[in-house]
């Protein structure tokens, strides 16, 4: 049941219909997975420290995008202000989507909001959607996207599960990522790999803006970019406002399998 339950999470991922941080492939949202995750389980065992520290990690991000967003951010404390922003956010995304918002809580808004994703999706690919149901509908979406992007990396699928054909592309995908970016591969699992492209795109985004880097940490840099130089990072298309589809599903889903 958990196997089936992390592939339909993929499937959603690499279909660009829905991430479970209800992003939507916004490339600069990278982040939000981490604590919009935590409030959608229902046994949350980390302690409420190991939470805060989450958030704080992320505190320029989500600043950046409260005032994104016209909200006030003085005198609020950061993990009330991170709910808010994700509040904004969904709202905002359902009014684009056409999604009612009337008496629903975040959950089932999100729920809704995703379906809706999938049957754009479905209409786009020419899958049909009657008397389906949004689980179902969800794989098949990922499965046709999945063989389109396997045909894409030339990449055979002839007579191959979708879990192996998904792992196959995941990998040349970070292949071609790792490439891009002179990161080694080598010996190191696929997480291990995400991180390092994440930490050569700071130092690249870095480079390209002007900045100065030295002695500082990747995740400073990060948080230097959101609150000095994101207007001029975004004109670029550079990280972390570049657009790029591929990296939501390759950073969650792999971490999983590692």
């Amino acid at each position: 049941m958990k196997e089936r339950l992390l592939f339909v999470l993929a499937a959603v991922l690499i279909a660009g219909s829905w991430q479970v941080s209800t992003v939507f492939g916004e490339g600069q949202d990278e982040v939000w997975f981490d604590f919009l995750k935590k409030d959608q389980e229902e046994e949350n065992e980390q302690q409420d420290d190991e939470k805060d520290k989450d958030v704080h990690k992320h505190e320029a991000w989500i600043k950046y995008k409260a005032k994104e967003l016209g909200i006030e951010t003085e005198g609020k404390e950061l993990g009330d202000l991170a709910k808010e922003v994700k509040q904004a956010k969904l709202l905002k995304k359902a009014e684009e989507l056409g999604v009612e918002t009337e008496g629903k809580d975040l959950k089932q808004l999100a729920k809704d909001i995703h379906h809706a994703k999938v049957l754009q999706e479905a209409e786009e690919l020419g899958v049909e959607t009657e008397g389906k149901e949004p689980e179902e509908l969800a794989e098949e979406v990922m499965d046709v996207k999945l063989q389109k992007k396997a045909e894409e990396l030339g990449i055979d699928t002839e007579g191959k599960y979708k879990e192996d054909l998904l792992k196959e592309v995941q990998m040349a995908i970070l292949e071609k990522e790792a490439e891009t970016y002179n990161v080694d591969t080598d010996g190191k699992k696929h997480h291990e790999i995400i991180m390092d492209i994440h930490e050569a795109k700071i130092y690249d985004s870095a480079e390209k803006l002007g900045m100065e880097t030295e002695g500082k940490k990747p995740q400073e840099i990060l948080n230097e970019i959101f609150e000095e130089y994101a207007d001029e990072a975004k004109e670029l298309q550079i990280f972390p406002f570049e657009d790029n589809k591929d990296k939501f599903y390759l950073q969650h889903y792999m971490k999983e399998h590692d």
